[in-house]
């Protein structure tokens, strides 16, 4: 089983075929190509005859088709990990999942049955986030609910009305702040933050400009990111007041850097 789990209960999801626009190329961009998932999670099953005791097929089914036909990614690896992903944050009661996802219409010049590719994920290296949310252009409240839907915090706080920061001038932003427990490695949260970007149409046409949904990680317990791109604690957390208070909200005792956050900025 995936991640060496010794559970032997699993649910199967085969066969899900959903029309995607993933692949390296321009024209598979331009017209896509149908995609189809299997999926295996390991967890155990419940006594009783109650769904919310076990993972329910359908919401699983939704997370995968959702995944397949949201925004284009080049590589059907990253598609995969995004559906493992989202399953182990939205089901708690996984163990482990496997992911694989099928082109069986690849750009490839030769007689060939199907290319897929395999992502597992299980809890065995399982880590706690404070992430900070924020929003202004469109329905803010309305994209903030959405996206925190996705993530399915262990804690979450209120929203915060604030002004922006980096100096442009735009509209106040609602911010907010949550915990989450995330199954993958740190780069995968930083790559399913920015997924979450790209399904509220977010674009970087201006450096700290205006946006319709912003997902930043700000700490990490339990784990450490060696990439320039992710750079945790957050550089610039400490000078902002629009994430430190909701922080604050959720976690009264947190510190930054050895400083207690309610002494900052």
């Amino acid at each position: 089983p995936a991640g060496g789990t010794r559970v032997a209960d699993r649910i199967e999801l085969t066969g899900l075929k959903a029309t995607g626009y993933h692949g390296v190329f321009d024209h598979e961009k331009r017209d896509g190509q149908e995609f189809s998932v299997d999926i295996t999670c390991w967890l155990p099953f419940p006594d009783t005859d109650h769904v919310e005791d076990t993972v329910h097929y359908g919401e699983l089914a939704e997370i995968a088709y959702r995944t397949l036909t949201g925004p284009a990614y080049d590589l059907i690896e990253t598609v995969a990990g995004l559906i493992a992903d989202e399953a182990m944050l939205a089901f708690p009661l996984l163990h482990a999942i496997e992911v694989t996802v099928h082109k069986p219409h690849a750009p490839i010049p030769h007689d060939f049955a199907d290319v897929a590719v395999v992502r597992r994920r299980n809890r065995k290296n399982a880590f706690r986030a404070i992430l900070s949310l924020g929003s202004n252009i469109g329905d803010s409240q309305g994209i903030l609910r959405s996206a925190v839907e996705r993530l399915h915090p262990t804690k979450v706080s209120t929203i915060h009305k604030t002004a922006p920061w980096g100096g442009v001038e735009q509209p106040d932003f609602l911010n907010l702040a949550l915990e989450l427990t995330w199954c993958g490695t740190p780069l995968s949260l930083l790559r399913y933050c920015q997924h979450l970007e790209k399904c509220a149409h977010r674009t970087r046409e201006l450096h700290w400009g205006p946006r319709t949904l912003d997902v930043d990680v700000v700490q990490m317990y339990g784990a450490e990111s060696t990439s320039p791109e992710l750079i945790v604690p957050h550089p610039h957390a400490h000078e902002r007041d629009f994430v430190l208070r909701p922080w604050e909200e959720i976690e009264p005792d947190a510190e930054l850097n050895g400083t207690p956050i309610s002494e900052l900025p």
